[in-house]
């Protein structure tokens, strides 16, 4: 058996979704030959030997935003249920021997997974992000100023802040799910396949990286009020050069 998950669009209406079971924040449904679960944040998990394509046909009418196959995260698990094992999860090995039939560890364990999936998306866009900005920092250190214009500056600015939304809210779903308030005793299965995924630390790295983003913000608004400021200064110069004109013209050469 094998685990696998996919993060296919930006979210999935899992409450409107004809499903076997619904849950706090997941809905369980079965299609060919794998059990499914479905999160609303757009990720699903598949335990089984089949593919996918039944589940996708299921959730078409219900996503938001669906993404190309070529755009989906992915991630694998061998799944065994015969072997004995001291660890829940080993070089992406999952071990259920006497545990395979309790969907409710599968939803545990899936919920990790499929958070894991949305960290994935986030830390991409975050890296993809810092590139197309990075050359900020070293522009003002090379030549004093930014290249780019009053217009691209606004551009990169409301890219940032949008990022920054878009990561406030999705920190939310990174929270431990409720499903765990209503079944405390699969708590120890999710965090064990948290340790396994190293959702913490990455999530910390990510905070460092959004940070950063703020430092870029600060120097992008630092840049435009500077850009400001000198055109105020130089209008303010010709308007005084004016004057001088208008008096030497007037009063002492009496032209006007």
């Amino acid at each position: 058996m094998k685990c696998k998950a996919f993060l296919i669009a930006d979210s999935i209406d899992t409450k409107s979704l004809p499903s076997e079971r619904q849950f706090r924040d997941a809905s369980l449904l079965r299609a060919g030959k794998n059990i499914f679960f479905v999160f609303p944040f757009g990720a699903i998990v598949a335990w089984g030997d089949g593919g996918i394509s039944d589940a996708l046909l299921l959730l078409k009418d219900y996503m938001t935003n669906p993404y190309t196959q070529e755009r989906f995260i992915t991630d694998l698990f061998e799944v065994d249920n015969s072997s004995e094992s001291n660890k829940l999860i080993f070089q992406d090995t999952i071990y259920l021997k006497g545990l395979a039939d309790d969907d409710l560890i599968k939803l545990s364990l899936s919920h990790s997974i499929a958070q894991s999936m949305r960290l994935n998306h986030l830390e991409d866009l975050i890296l993809e992000s810092i590139k197309r900005i990075s050359h900020v920092p070293q522009d003002l250190a090379s030549h004093g100023k930014i290249k780019e214009g009053k217009v691209e500056i606004s551009k990169m600015q409301g890219h940032l802040y949008l990022l920054k939304s878009k990561i406030s809210w999705e920190h939310s779903v990174l929270d431990t799910p409720e499903f765990f308030w209503e079944y405390p005793e699969y708590d120890e299965y999710y965090h064990k396949m948290n340790h396994y995924l190293e959702l913490a630390p990455r999530l910390e790295i990510l905070n460092h990286k959004t940070a950063s983003i703020d430092e870029i913000l600060s120097i992008l608004s630092n840049e435009l009020n500077h850009r400001h400021s000198s055109k105020l200064e130089w209008v303010i110069i010709w308007l005084i050069m004016f004057e001088i004109i208008i008096f030497f013209l007037k009063d002492i050469f009496k032209v006007i």
